[in-house]
């Protein structure tokens, strides 16, 4: 009779926790969905709005190095020169040619320049194109009609031989400009006179040469917004001395058709206004910093997410990932969304969306209207997308910048993670019915003492001693259950050993402020388009670590590096490359300027540190160093083998002075001798061996001010 109530209570016990287990499972995989349904999603969206960052970042860093570049021009000597000269000779041209010629001028139009747009439906007289000034007919004649190179190439010609004063002032000018429009990363760069509006000059030779500035012929349909540079033109007076504009994209017709967007900037003697000078930008240039080189998977947006800008009139400024990737499928979603075949025939014809795909929706209106957007929208071509948007904030240019995902590509993770926990519940319900049965037998045991052992070891007490049972099941299970608690002690500790020895190589590999991000996992990190000074250091006189003083050899290295660290964090600097004897560091990174003067002060102190820990062991050391400023990219590549890196020409020129320089001298480039200015003691090298001609090196004497080392 008091074994009577056993069965009863095992099988209350058995149910009991065989439904607590399966509520708790059950409850435990609902909250694990929705959670992860929420940190997938916020995960998307942070991911897209970084890429919106990242881009506009490089979007706004490229323009202000457009916009500088031709405010530099503008006031450039020898373009205020030629745009004197050109002006000059254009109004004293007062030949003309002949109507056989001028017929001649309007089939290369027809052959060369109207055929993406007749076959468009545009109506473009090729008459009306012709210039309304003699000269301006003159100069077509000899500089297109009679130019030996085709389309793409007239702007080889630097004489048209024709014995004009022009052709002479052309002669002496063209070689320079075309060099200076190439370095600019333009595709074309006109000179214009300030009175007559004229393009005096065209170093790609189209068909705006000698025309009106404000004289295009208007078109109807698609191409209603086709204009010159009159809109450049318009606003070039009002700008201020040393600032340039930009003006809108534009169809035009001397590019064939492409977009391109105008920059430019007045040309001025004095404070009379000369004309102005006006550089093309092809809407390939904005595609390539929206698309990161086509590269989406660096990005970050898989195999479905892109980032492009839109216009105030809602219409494309870039091309769409799908257009790039695959034009037939682009033409047949976008029919098959709006219905609109005219539209589609179009952009077939042009070969490009840009100026003619119309994107409506929240998150183009939205920044449009200057507010940031967040959340699901159809697209252009009526695919439901996760969008991220928000405004350019690009001075005269109203954009709007959209990075967007399919959300069936952002929810593939949450649908896999579905199947995962159904599978998962499918193989543990069974089992832990079986399991509850089991362990309902056990604990109607007399075996308190093992539940409280298991218990405090459950709680992280892995030293808790567990009381001898005897040589029966209890006495075993004791037993056990002390060696899994020795073997969870160990195991812990190996755990923590191994998590501090990934640290430790990390840190050694990376700088401080990636070696979190690495552990949790993030590939190819990458900081684009950051100004900075490159230092390079180089320690002579250590001895040789593979020698006899191999145990010397490591203490100075530890000495160095425990020292190196301390100046690194005391000025600010970033460690990016270590070496036996060699090191590289960054100053700058994430600042509002390179810091060129930090660095200098931390080559300073680093050279005083070198001979403390000269004197410390009784040797004499001696550093070289080169310091380098500009643009430079740094990032983390690779997934099994991680390593850090920095690219860009101040760390190879860094290390180049660095080798060049005697022991105990600094040398740096122009960029870091400008900024150190008055305030240090520089010297000028006439000649240095192994430099290029156009690399301009100073010697840094040291602080003027002399200031101290612990600052």
């Amino acid at each position: 009779m008091s074994t009577s109530g056993t069965p009863r209570l095992r099988r209350r016990l058995s149910l009991t926790l065989v439904g607590v287990s399966l509520v708790s499972v059950l409850l435990l995989s609902i909250v694990n969905f929705v959670f992860a349904r929420m940190l997938i999603g916020e995960s998307v969206e942070e991911q897209l709005a970084a890429v919106r960052e990242t881009r506009l970042e490089a979007l706004e860093n490229g323009f202000q190095r457009i916009e500088s570049q031709v405010s530099a021009l503008a006031a450039t000597p020898s373009v205020i020169e030629a745009l004197g000269d050109f002006t000059t000779e254009f109004d004293q041209l007062d030949q003309d040619i002949t109507p056989e010629q001028v017929s001649a001028l309007t089939t290369i139009y027809d052959d060369e320049f109207l055929p993406p747009f007749v076959e468009a439906g545009a109506d473009i007289d090729a008459a009306d194109l012709v210039p309304e000034k003699p000269a301006g007919r003159y100069l077509q004649h000899h500089y297109i009609a009679e130019n030996p190179n085709q389309f793409d190439e007239r702007g080889r010609l630097d004489d048209a031989g024709d014995g004009s004063g022009y052709s002479e002032a052309h002669a002496e000018h063209h070689p320079l400009l075309r060099k200076l429009m190439t370095n600019a990363g333009a595709t074309d760069l006109l000179l214009v006179d300030a009175d007559s509006a004229d393009v005096v000059y065209s170093v790609a030779k189209r068909i705006e040469l000698g025309t009106d500035g404000f004289a295009w012929p208007p078109v109807g349909g698609e191409f209603s917004n086709i204009r010159g540079i009159d809109q450049a033109l318009a606003q070039i007076t009002r700008v201020a001395v040393g600032e340039s504009i930009l003006a809108d994209m534009t169809f035009y017709i001397p590019t064939r058709g492409d977009p391109v967007l105008f920059v430019g900037a007045a040309v001025r003697s004095g404070s009379d206004v000369l004309g102005a000078i006006i550089t093309e930008v092809p809407v390939e240039l904005l595609t390539a910093v929206m698309t990161a080189q086509q590269d989406w998977q660096l990005l970050g947006l898989g195999e479905s997410g892109e980032a492009y800008l839109v216009g105030p009139d809602a219409r494309l400024r870039s091309e769409s990932r799908l257009w790039i990737e695959d034009p037939d499928d682009y033409l047949r979603r976008l029919v098959d969304h709006t219905g609109d075949e005219a539209t589609a025939g179009v952009i077939e014809t042009v070969g490009s969306p840009v100026l003619l795909q119309t994107v409506d929706n929240e998150a183009v209106s939205s920044a449009l209207d200057n507010d940031e957007f967040t959340g699901t929208v159809t697209n252009y071509v009526g695919t439901e997308v996760l969008a991220v948007s928000g405004p350019t904030n690009l001075r005269g240019l109203d954009w709007a910048i959209v990075v967007e995902q399919d959300t069936a590509e952002s929810n593939e993770a949450l649908d896999s993670l579905m199947w995962a926990e159904l599978i998962v519940l499918m193989i543990l319900l069974p089992t832990i019915a079986a399991v509850g049965w089991l362990l309902s037998r056990t604990l109607t045991r007399p075996a308190q003492h093992l539940v409280e052992a298991a218990a405090e070891i459950a709680d992280g007490n892995l030293d808790t001693e567990v009381e001898d049972l005897g040589r029966n099941e209890l006495g075993d299970l004791g037993r056990q259950l002390e060696g899994v608690a020795r073997q969870l002690a160990m195991r812990e500790q190996a755990i923590i050993d191994e998590e501090r020895h990934i640290i430790d190589l990390l840190a050694a590999a990376l700088p401080d402020r990636l070696v979190d991000r690495v552990r949790r996992g993030e590939q190819s990190i990458a900081d684009i388009f950051d100004s900075a000074t490159a230092v390079a250091l180089t320690l002579d006189g250590t001895p040789d670590a593979s020698g006899a003083d191999q145990d010397l050899a490591l203490e100075i290295n530890d000495r160095v590096n425990e020292g190196a660290n301390e100046l690194v964090a005391r000025f600010g600097l970033e460690r990016v490359q270590r070496s036996s004897g060699n090191q590289i560091f960054l100053a700058g990174l994430d600042q509002d300027d390179p810091r060129a003067e930090d660095a200098a002060r931390f080559v300073w102190a680093a050279i005083e540190l070198a001979r403390e820990i000269g004197s410390e062991f009784g040797l004499e050391f001696t550093l070289r160093a080169g310091l380098a400023s500009g643009e430079v990219a740094t990032g983390v590549l690779g997934t099994n083998q991680v390593s850090f890196g920095v690219w860009g020409d101040p760390p190879n020129l860094a290390v180049l002075l660095a080798s060049l320089a005697r022991p105990g001298q600094v040398l740096v480039d122009a960029n870091v001798a400008e900024q150190l200015g008055r305030d240090w003691d520089l010297g000028p090298l006439d000649e240095l061996i192994g430099l290029a001609d156009d690399i301009e090196v100073h010697e840094v004497n040291g602080p003027l001010s002399a200031p101290s080392t612990s600052e």
